[in-house]
């Protein structure tokens, strides 16, 4: 099966976005990703800004973490990933393992 386009609008320093990009990779999404950066365009800028980021597909069709973790795997299936997509999020599985480059103040998780 062909690997499926998407487009990513992005931003940079956008830690959302290399979460999403995170996610793709762990469900096995077989997608070619072009990253799109919003800041030198006004009507991206205006369209996603508070958004991003979000995916988009040939159709027109857009995901956006809004949409929920959960609901990326349909989204991806939707656009023609019908094999190599795991159907739970990697935030949904229990791997035991706690995140790394953190330490807990608190009771509170702070990045390093």
């Amino acid at each position: 099966m062909a690997s499926v386009p998407l487009w990513l609008y992005t931003t940079a320093g956008c830690h959302l976005c290399a979460q999403l990009e995170a996610t793709l990779q762990a469900l096995g999404a077989d997608v070619t990703l072009t990253r799109v950066e919003i800041a030198f365009d006004a009507q991206l800028s205006e369209r996603y800004a508070t958004r991003i980021p979000v995916l988009a597909s040939a159709s027109g069709a857009e995901y956006s973490l809004a949409d929920g973790e959960e609901a990326l795997p349909g989204w991806l299936r939707a656009q023609g990933l019908e094999q190599g997509v795991d159907r739970t999020p990697p935030a949904r599985r229990d791997s035991g393992v706690e995140p790394q480059g953190h330490v807990m103040r608190h009771g509170r998780r702070f990045l390093r």
